[in-house]
């Protein structure tokens, strides 16, 4: 018999029907998900909302402690330093290659109607990790996994944590590392230098006012004042 949930808070994504995109197959049947990076999404208010969406969409198909460490990298990730400090921020995080959590920017949401009990489930499970009501499974630096069907190539760069159903999760980075989807830091401007130029005619122009005030001084005789002070 299936477990009742409590009535869900957040009501879950329309159903907009987007049209179908193309897709290309690669070996294993795997269908890498076409990126919409040009369209801006639809960003909750609530971060309690942010996280039901993540652990509906990313892993509403999955056990319920499969369900609670997708949330834990979501929270995960809002207190580490190199990731945005909100969770809505962390969710949609993107750039100008791709989105940090698939979900968001490849037509998930709105493509199927949302079911409804799965929803309800989502939003429980994620304020049960928000509020710490749930026992953690992950180290607090696990702020990467990725599906077990693909292989990504930053994966051999973190110490693999465990396996929680379909997902791979993992922990710190391997010699020192950085961790995938960081925020990429600009440079610091280099500090301003101050460049001198010799500027002839200036010098010209100057040793000529020079040259006319010493010889003014001479013919009349007259000692300068800070002299006569000095004296």
């Amino acid at each position: 018999v299936a477990k009742a949930e409590p009535a869900a808070t957040f009501a879950p994504p329309a159903h907009d029907a987007p049209p179908a995109r193309p897709t290309v197959r690669r070996a294993g049947g795997y269908v890498p998900p076409t990126l919409d990076l040009k369209t801006p999404p639809r960003v909750p208010q609530n971060d309690l909302e942010c996280l039901t969406q993540a652990v509906y969409y990313e892993a509403r198909n999955e056990s319920e402690e499969g369900q609670a460490a997708v949330a834990e990298v979501v929270i995960n990730r809002s207190r580490h330093r190199a990731y945005p400090k909100s969770i809505c921020e962390v969710v949609y995080q993107r750039n100008s290659r791709t989105c940090q959590f698939t979900f968001t920017c490849d037509g998930s949401i709105g493509r199927r109607p949302v079911n409804a009990v799965a929803w309800a489930r989502a939003e429980r499970i994620a304020r049960e990790v928000h509020e710490g009501r749930s026992s953690s499974q992950l180290p607090k630096n696990s702020v990467n996994y990725h599906a077990n069907y693909v292989r990504p190539s930053w994966g051999a760069r973190l110490a693999r944590v465990r396996q929680i159903g379909a997902h791979i999760f993992y922990g710190a980075p391997l010699n020192g590392g950085s961790t995938p989807g960081a925020y990429e830091r600009e440079a610091a401007p280099a500090p301003a230098r101050l460049l001198f130029v010799r500027n002839e005619a200036l010098d010209r122009a100057y040793a000529a006012l020079s040259g006319q005030a010493t010889s003014g001084q001479a013919s009349s005789g007259a000692a300068d004042p800070a002299d006569t002070a000095a004296q």
